[in-house]
């Protein structure tokens, strides 16, 4: 299966894929600033800003990759999600006309739900993690034939994520270093097979939900904690079965950070930039801001601040 799945995701389909979706999505924007305006030693800083994605964040790309590439029934699509997916599902389904049922867990965060509902949805909140709505959707799937949208381990979800590397490499050619927050991997997934190991792409996960982690550490997937403030969007208890030989044949390495480094990046990104960030969607910026990556002085970083669903900031 690895070679298949290898074989399913490279930077020419990935080109394929951004071709069909590329009129979907919007080409988030790339800001440049010095490390040091972060507080950092003096460096080059790429920041991709997917947080301007429709939805509120990058998995979009995924959604719309996967109903477009994939036949939709009259019975719709349904997705199990820490809410993000879900958003972005519930946004390609209305775009596209189809009916969408949604499931997502309790720990979802209300910006999540609300965002979900605002696209006219069908949405069930049930069970304490991702993993128990999966196990809901899957029922709904066999009950309905609705087509499935799996948020991380589908190889169209892969191709549509990939589709932010193709934009990151046209907008900052000069990339040493992409940092990147990993759940399930879908994300980092597609990031790895499109840069091929032309540049060193780091998965950032929580220190309480080590998910990619333990997985390189055992060779395999395996279950890992699912702690963290950012337990809506990265920690999935297992890194996909799909996912997992793409990013192992390609990633190199991965970092953890605290929930107190995860906060410290939000409150940095809005403080020094005026930046939203959720805090799954700032835990590749915690990497650099917590001293757990140090570049070398003239090695070019990019993170990818992938998301913003969130009421963290009060405009009262």
């Amino acid at each position: 299966m690895s070679s298949l799945i290898l074989e399913s995701v490279t930077r020419d389909q990935i080109a394929a894929t951004e071709k069909v979706i590329r009129d979907r999505i919007r080409r988030t924007p790339v800001i440049r600033l010095d490390r040091a305006e972060l507080g950092l030693a003096p460096g080059p800083l790429v920041l991709k800003l997917e947080q301007l994605q429709h939805s509120g964040s990058f998995k979009a790309r995924g959604a719309f990759a996967n109903l477009l590439l994939r036949g939709v029934t009259g019975a719709g699509v349904v997705a199990a999600s820490g809410g993000n997916h879900g958003a972005a599902v519930a946004y390609a389904a209305q775009a596209l006309g189809v009916p969408a049922h949604i499931f997502v867990p309790v720990v979802s965060s209300p910006a999540k739900i609300a965002r979900i509902r605002s696209y006219g949805a069908e949405l069930v909140i049930t069970g304490d993690t991702y993993s128990d709505a999966l196990a809901a959707a899957q029922d709904w799937t066999a009950s309905s034939g609705a087509l499935p949208v799996h948020a991380f381990d589908q190889v169209e979800t892969m191709l549509g994520a990939g589709s932010l590397a193709l934009e990151l490499e046209q907008q900052a050619e000069d990339v040493d270093t992409v940092l990147v927050a990993v759940g399930g991997g879908g994300l980092i997934a597609g990031i790895v097979a499109r840069y091929a190991g032309a540049v060193q792409v780091i998965g950032v996960e929580p220190s309480a939900a080590p998910t990619l982690t333990m997985a390189l550490e055992a060779g395999m997937p395996v279950t890992a904690p699912t702690g963290s403030i950012a337990v809506d969007s990265l920690a999935p208890r297992m890194i996909g079965e799909l996912t997992f030989p793409v990013i192992q044949n390609f990633v190199a390495g991965t970092i953890l950070v605290s929930d107190d480094d995860i906060r410290a990046a939000q409150r940095v990104l809005w403080d020094r930039l005026r930046l939203v960030a959720e805090p799954g969607g700032c835990a590749a910026l915690a990497a650099l801001l917590s001293g757990r990556h140090v570049p070398a002085p003239g090695e070019v970083v990019a993170v990818v601040v992938s998301g913003a669903n969130t009421d963290a900031v009060d405009f009262g």
